[in-house]
């Protein structure tokens, strides 16, 4: 196989590694907390060539950055795409099919195909560099809220959600459910802070982002949604313990290609979510100064 093909069953394949050894957790860290905007694939080299990166980049940006490489890094391997354009001519009158440009000269008409390629690249984690000596270190920011406590994004949550949150003490074993119909979300009255914080998360997920059919799609939509609030939480630096994630584990071991299918939807989500968070925490600090 050409080193520059793409072999994208050896990913999935690392990927369903990664799950049945019970990583799914540290395999979604990977994806949020990666600090490059890759694409799904990209991400899922850099993870299995290296778990612990957080910003890659290559020899010349680190070096534009006022970085170094240093001797002997852990090089990691990703696909960027090149674009390109070629002629081919074409004898007579001939028509083209499609809407590629087309122009004429003394051979007939010519053709100019443009296309897109791909190229491995060879790029290199930040702990992997250095500050070079009398450059200004540039740094390379952590925007994580700083909230002291749960009780804050709760309150953050209740301003975001479009429907009415209620607590009730009498669902039962149930920790928390959105009716679409009533427009509602119900939390139980006995869940502690963090975990009434982690379930209206889960509830707010459903209501602002699944559009899965969740008749017919249940799996993929408690799947997505799961995730998603796993991935929020963490970032903001609470445990999310009471999430099922043997359930999503034992789903992705049957059909990885099925799961791999919304990975990059749940990142996107999770990117989305945390936003909304951090906009509506910057608002109530400017109401309160």
């Amino acid at each position: 196989m050409p080193k520059n093909k793409i072999n994208y069953d050896k990913l999935l394949d690392g990927v369903q590694e990664v799950i049945q050894r019970g990583d799914y957790i540290e395999f979604l860290k990977a994806i949020k907390t990666l600090k490059n905007d890759y694409s799904l694939r990209n991400t899922i080299l850099v993870y299995s060539q290296f778990p612990r990166a957080k910003y890659v980049k290559g020899f010349v940006d680190w070096n534009k950055l006022g970085r170094g490489v240093k001797k002997n890094p852990r090089t990691i391997y990703i696909y960027a795409p090149i674009k390109y354009k070629k002629k081919r001519v074409i004898e007579g009158q001939q028509n083209v099919k499609g809407k590629e440009e087309k122009e004429r000269d003394n051979s007939g008409t010519i053709e100019i195909i443009e296309g897109l390629t791909y190229k491995r690249i060879a790029v290199y984690d930040i702990s992997n560099t250095y500050v070079k000596k009398g450059v200004k270190r540039i740094p390379i920011l952590d925007d994580v809220i700083n909230n002291n406590t749960t009780k804050d994004i709760y309150n953050i949550l209740l301003k975001i959600s479009p429907v009415n949150v209620v607590i009730r003490d009498d669902l039962g074993m149930t920790k928390g459910v959105y009716s679409k119909k009533r427009k509602v979300i119900e939390l139980n009255a006995n869940l502690s802070q963090d975990d009434k914080t982690s379930v209206l998360i889960h509830e707010l997920c459903h209501c602002l982002y699944d559009d899965f059919a969740y008749e017919k799609e249940r799996d993929m939509s408690e799947i997505f949604v799961e995730s998603v609030a796993f991935l929020v939480a963490d970032y903001f630096n609470f445990d999310t313990g009471i999430c099922s994630f043997g359930y999503i584990t034992n789903w992705a071991k049957g059909d990885i290609r099925k799961f791999m299918s919304i990975a990059n939807k749940i990142k996107e989500t999770a990117d989305q979510f945390i936003q909304l968070i951090k906009d509506n925490e910057f608002e109530q600090e400017k109401i309160s100064a």
